[in-house]
């Protein structure tokens, strides 16, 4: 086991490797690195567990454009992908991504601050038509995501 000096070291050095190489600039860089060492801080992973792209959806022309995360099981492969909605607000939960009961297109179906959060997700049956109107069923970014099809009755009319 490494001590916490060392890792917050690698930490460090993997946010400056990743913005310097980040293809879409530094600040982009950053953003995507600080938001793989907060989901692998919150679901007890390490890093190389972790990566992150840009979300082409919902993406924005400003600061802090959502970036997409996905968290691979190092013992099963099982891969679960998350949305940091404005990666710069570092307190934000993730939402979990997953189909909708509708459309079966990828969509915020859970809100993740930490593995218990997962873990309560995952306990459940599948996302139902139920789910939705209940509330706390889903979060409330669910039904105006653009990720829906454009014919799913939970997707943005827009």
């Amino acid at each position: 086991m490494t001590s916490l000096a060392e890792r917050a070291h690698a930490a460090a050095v993997f946010i400056n490797r990743t913005r310097a190489a980040h293809p879409h600039g530094p600040y982009r860089g950053e953003e995507h690195a600080r938001t793989a060492l907060r989901l692998a801080a919150a679901l007890g992973l390490p890093i190389d567990q972790i990566t992150t792209d840009m979300d082409w959806r919902r993406r924005r022309t400003q600061a802090g454009e959502p970036v997409l995360a996905t968290a691979t099981c190092p013992d099963t492969g099982q891969k679960y992908v998350f949305l940091a909605r404005h990666p710069l607000y570092e307190d934000d939960a993730f939402e979990l991504l997953g189909p909708c009961p509708q459309c079966a297109a990828p969509v915020p179906v859970a809100w993740v601050r930490h593995l218990g959060d997962l873990g309560d997700f995952l306990a459940r049956p599948p996302l139902t038509d139920t789910d939705i109107n209940r509330p706390g069923g889903v979060p409330e970014t669910f039904a105006d995501d653009s990720g829906h099809a454009s014919a799913c009755a939970y997707g943005d009319p827009c």
